[in-house]
């Protein structure tokens, strides 16, 4: 088998595995507008404030049907251009992939001169939607102990993170209203997993939240320690980032093979065209 042979199989391959993943994801992002309540009853729960989760799912459906198009049209071309050796589709595949390469690029490089200006942007954002629509409702029973009742969906979610990560607010804990920070801030009492317990915050499935530390729920002084949940997402980020660099270098990597094969395969292609 030859080098066109290599090509056009590795092109093939690859592109009938993004063509599968287009057409999934536009079909999960049709079903999800067409019918988001079923979707939720699969998934196996459907949260009382469904007017905002349904937004939240509506868009994401729209962003799913487009990338999901997207995908499906792009490897529609290579496909076709590999399988029929049409010079025309591997071209706009080539251009399509390599634009889309240089867009990830300038992404990258943006984050990287422009990483202070984004973080702040994003510290006011996230602050000002914690301070408008946190409403999470918590009843001290006992000392260190709380009748939880979850709010909404963006409150049940960093009232999650804040367990996972031990961390309170956004940037710390004068994010929230008059400093009225929620228990969530304070660590945990659980047996098990504290991801777990994050798991079943979210979903709904706890009343009752207890933290170790009795005297920290209203005490300054102990909360003032506990960093913010954008910092700590953050090292968690620094220590896992060479598990991100990983799959940014091999999503790079990859389109660079597609769009070296798809050269190879149109020159291959040039050239036979051109012997008598």
């Amino acid at each position: 088998m030859g080098c066109e042979g290599c090509a056009r199989i590795t092109l093939l391959v690859f592109n009938i595995i993004f063509f599968i993943i287009g057409s999934v994801c536009l079909g999960v992002g049709i079903w999800v507008v067409v019918d988001g309540t079923v979707f939720l009853e699969v998934l196996g729960k459907i949260p009382e404030d469904t007017s905002v989760v349904g937004s939240l799912i509506q868009d994401a459906a729209y962003i799913l049907i487009g990338g999901g198009a997207a995908i499906f049209l792009i490897a529609f071309f290579g496909c076709c251009g590999a399988w029929k050796k049409n010079k025309c589709l591997l071209i706009v595949y080539a251009v399509i992939i390599g634009v889309l390469l240089l867009l990830q690029i300038g992404a990258f490089v943006t984050a990287y001169f422009f990483y202070d200006q984004i973080v702040d942007v994003l510290n006011d954002s996230l602050a000002n939607a914690l301070n408008k629509s946190y409403n999470s409702e918590f009843q001290e029973k006992s000392a260190g102990q709380f009748d939880y009742t979850g709010g909404n969906i963006l409150s049940k979610g960093l009232d999650a993170i804040q367990i996972e990560f031990e961390c309170c607010g956004v940037l710390n804990y004068t994010d929230y209203p008059n400093d009225a920070f929620p228990p969530t801030c304070c660590p945990a009492n659980y047996s098990g997993k504290i991801k777990d317990l994050a798991d079943q915050l979210w979903k709904g499935d706890v009343t009752t939240y207890t933290t170790t530390a009795p005297n920290c729920h209203g005490n300054i002084t102990y909360i003032e320690t506990v960093p913010g949940c954008l910092d700590a997402i953050k090292d968690y980020i620094l220590d896992k980032s060479i598990i991100f660099i990983g799959i940014a270098a091999g999503t790079i990597a990859v389109q660079l093979i597609l769009v070296f094969l798809s050269c190879c395969l149109f020159c291959s292609i040039e050239n036979e065209e051109k012997k008598p």
